[in-house]
């Protein structure tokens, strides 16, 4: 049978793998445990948080897109964080709904997952949750403490506009999201500006400012943790598209679609259709 894998990446902190599709953490201190995440809702992925630890839990979200947040209905009692910009975010049209987790088991499993594509739509939940939500709003600079451990949001706007990531000077670690991973997409936009790579660019500058208080990305999808060098990499990819000493150009590659750069081990689609 098909499962969630769970693995601790340090200590009182573990990743959820959600059948290679997306990642969620559990993170625990001393009075509370958090999930950063909580996958597109395929299964309990409460009950797996909660193979780990006994402690009540919060949820962190570092953005509202439907593949982080379709998880939310297993949590709805909790206190949920999450950026006022994101209230109402999508992805391509989709909503944290079946339709979604349909479309994402299809395009992404025969990538991510191959083999098991029928399996991960059997999980897909009956009757579709109720997958609105309330939360608490966070922003640059806010704290969250879960008893003598701290997280300390960063408001890092590109993939969507109110994308946080959460840093963890206890375990040095960054959990980035969708901020910062092995492949990132920012939404083409209109006329092909480069407002939003400019966007994007000043975030990286804004992490990359603040890599003595980290080693690692914990990250959205795929690995666990990626070595931090990688902003550097997301850096200067950005900075080259901006003053045009890297070209990039259109691509379509597994379930993505659009104009892509690479630089070391960044790969960015930068005006993305799908």
């Amino acid at each position: 049978m098909l499962r969630q894998t769970i693995t601790e990446i340090a200590g009182g902190t573990w990743c959820i793998n959600e059948f290679n599709l997306v990642n969620a953490f559990v993170v625990e201190g001393d009075k509370r445990a958090a999930i950063i995440d909580t996958g597109c809702g395929l299964g309990d992925i409460r009950k797996v948080a909660e193979s780990v630890t006994e402690k009540p839990l919060s949820v962190f979200l570092t953005h509202s897109h439907p593949d982080h947040t379709g998880g939310i209905y297993h949590f709805k009692d909790c206190s949920i964080y999450m950026n006022d910009e994101d209230a109402s975010a999508e992805i391509f049209g989709f909503k944290r709904d079946n339709e979604f987790r349909k479309n994402y088991v299809k395009s992404r499993g025969p990538v991510r997952n191959p083999g098991h594509v029928e399996e991960m739509l059997s999980l897909i939940p009956s009757p579709e949750p109720d997958c609105e939500f309330s939360f608490l709003s966070i922003d640059d600079g806010s704290v969250l403490d879960l008893g003598n451990r701290t997280f300390e949001c960063i408001h890092t706007p590109g993939h969507t506009e109110g994308s946080i990531c959460f840093l963890d000077t206890s375990r040095r670690i960054l959990f980035s999201g969708d901020t910062v991973n092995n492949s990132i997409i920012l939404s083409r936009q209109k006329d092909n500006n480069t407002s939003l790579i400019e966007k994007y660019h000043k975030t990286l500058a804004k992490l990359w400012e603040r890599q003595t208080d980290f080693d690692v990305l914990a990250i959205g999808h795929e690995t666990a943790v990626i070595d931090k060098a990688l902003i550097h990499d997301y850096l200067r990819l950005t900075e080259g598209l901006l003053d045009g000493t890297i070209k990039g150009g259109y691509e379509e590659k597994g379930f993505r679609k659009g104009d892509v750069a690479r630089f070391g081990k960044a790969e960015l689609w930068y005006q993305c259709d799908q």
